[in-house]
């Protein structure tokens, strides 16, 4: 719809040039080129930030999978062990619970936040409970609210 409108108004202004061609004035002014101009700068600004949003609904779908297959393979290493590894802390990949994953040949790699980094607090924190019958869970955080039964923040949690 937006841009029916911009090829509209770029259309009106090629026919007003055309039609001052025969009062004997050529070119655009200089109002047409900053209107056209404006009108460019206000789509590629509309593009970048929708973008921007499907890049972190892309991230947090990643965070999402991620932590289910870091379950799914501690359900694997309980079934091999009978105990969850035990370790209080972020999941770096060179942590205790990534080390145990790795020699157990459940993981190959143990799969981290797709910024990679503690950004804001977005990363995967692993709690190992033996209180209430041997158990985990892991928290994580997302930069949006796109996925069902989750929250943006990092009040975000799955256990066995």
């Amino acid at each position: 719809m937006i841009m029916n409108y911009i090829v509209k108004i770029i259309n009106n202004i090629v026919e007003l040039k055309n039609n001052r061609r025969n009062f004997g004035v050529f070119g655009f002014t200089m109002v047409e080129l900053l209107v056209v101009v404006a009108i460019i700068g206000l789509v590629v600004s509309l593009v970048l930030a929708s973008f921007s949003i499907v890049q972190q609904k892309s991230r947090d779908a990643r965070r999402v999978v991620d932590v289910d297959t870091l379950v799914k393979a501690l359900h694997l290493y309980n079934n091999s062990f009978s105990v969850y590894p035990i370790y209080d802390g972020y999941i770096t990949g060179i942590d205790t619970v990534s080390a145990d994953l790795k020699n157990s040949n459940i993981l190959k790699s143990v799969p981290l936040d797709p910024i990679n980094q503690q950004v804001g607090g977005i990363i995967y924190k692993y709690n190992y409970f033996s209180s209430n019958g041997v158990s985990f869970q892991i928290q994580y955080c997302l930069e949006t609210d796109s996925i069902i039964n989750t929250k943006q923040g990092c009040e975000n949690y799955a256990r066995p």
